[in-house]
């Protein structure tokens, strides 16, 4: 072992040792069972928008006012391979669904292809795209207003939603694709650049420590990876990078891009709080309509937001939507 690689070595496990010191020392609050919100909708339930496999639920408002209603579709989360529509009644997000519904606002929860090692991103991407034709296909029959339409997603769902409000442009190119236009994205804790947030191009010494200090993690990491891309990075390192960051939301921003809301936590070990900071910076930079709102002490899914927390995210929420809807009824 020469020099340089010992003190490298040295260094990183103080620099880790003392992370890891301040991890544990500090008090996160814990996880909080939030009471259910009073909530009164009318339900389409399961309905099949692609094949018998891919279905979304449609919430309405009890009263009908005049006019269409305006469209926030959801997008879950659960590291792109697990989780379903159903976890808009969870947690915060029923009272941001309360709000809209409140609002007069539709939200449509859908349900995606999940990852494995044979089916990578390209596929909930194109099930995303296709959930929006059918909207725009059937607002006529649900008495939706798809000129006023945004997306929201949370974790992996929120990076499926980045993805596909920041390529629509992209899509209208296409003829024969009925998409919507949609005019805002709202991001929850998701990931933005992927290169960074997987470490892609670290070095093998920086990789071999992180495999020797959690090797759980590093498992992981490998295993998602070749999820979402189809590559494995220990042999098609070069394939991975190039994927990654065709997969990242942060690629695709330009002067055009729709207004984005973000939300995250200081205290989120599953995507860190600078993936939004990078977000922010290059929204600010392309002169982009944002907000960043920063969650302090909230974990990753703000499973330990408290009650007035949980409100506030709501409220915020859809103070934000309501700011990038017209009134064309």
């Amino acid at each position: 072992m020469n020099t340089t690689y010992k003190v490298i070595l040295v260094f990183s496990l103080i620099f880790l040792s003392i992370l890891s010191y301040k991890i544990s020392s500090k008090k996160i609050k814990s996880d909080i069972t939030l009471p259910d919100p009073k909530l009164e909708f009318n339900l389409y339930n399961d309905l099949e928008y692609k094949n018998s496999s891919l279905k979304l639920d449609i919430y309405q408002p009890k009263t009908v006012v005049k006019g269409k209603s305006p469209v926030v579709v959801y997008v879950h989360g659960g590291a792109w391979d697990k989780g379903d529509k159903t976890m808009i009644r969870k947690n915060f997000r029923e009272y941001i669904l309360q709000e809209l519904l409140d609002n007069h606002y539709t939200v449509i929860s859908i349900n995606y292809t999940l990852l494995d090692n044979k089916t990578h991103l390209e596929k909930p991407l194109q099930d995303t795209k296709d959930a929006l034709k059918w909207i725009q296909e059937n607002a006529e029959k649900y008495n939706l207003d798809t000129n006023n339409m945004g997306i929201w997603g949370g974790s992996a769902g929120a990076h499926i939603a980045l993805l596909t409000a920041y390529n629509q442009n992209n899509e209208k190119n296409n003829s024969d694709f009925i998409y919507p236009n949609l005019k805002y994205v709202v991001d929850f804790y998701g990931p933005t650049d992927l290169n960074e947030l997987f470490k892609t191009e670290a070095s093998s010494l920086l990789l071999s420590f992180f495999k020797i200090y959690s090797p759980e993690r590093f498992k992981i990491r490998h295993e998602k990876i070749k999820q979402l891309t189809g590559y494995d990075i220990n042999t098609n390192k070069e394939e991975v990078i190039k994927k990654s960051a065709e997969f990242s939301p942060i690629s695709y921003i330009s002067k055009s891009t729709v207004p984005t809301l973000i939300f995250h936590g200081t205290e989120d070990t599953i995507v860190n709080y600078a993936q939004s900071q990078q977000l922010e910076e290059a929204l600010k930079k392309n002169k982009i309509p944002y907000k960043l709102h920063t969650v302090e002490n909230a974990k990753h899914s703000f499973g330990n937001i408290n009650l007035n927390e949980a409100k506030d995210v709501s409220r915020k929420t859809v103070d934000f939507i309501k700011s990038h809807t017209t009134n064309e009824n």
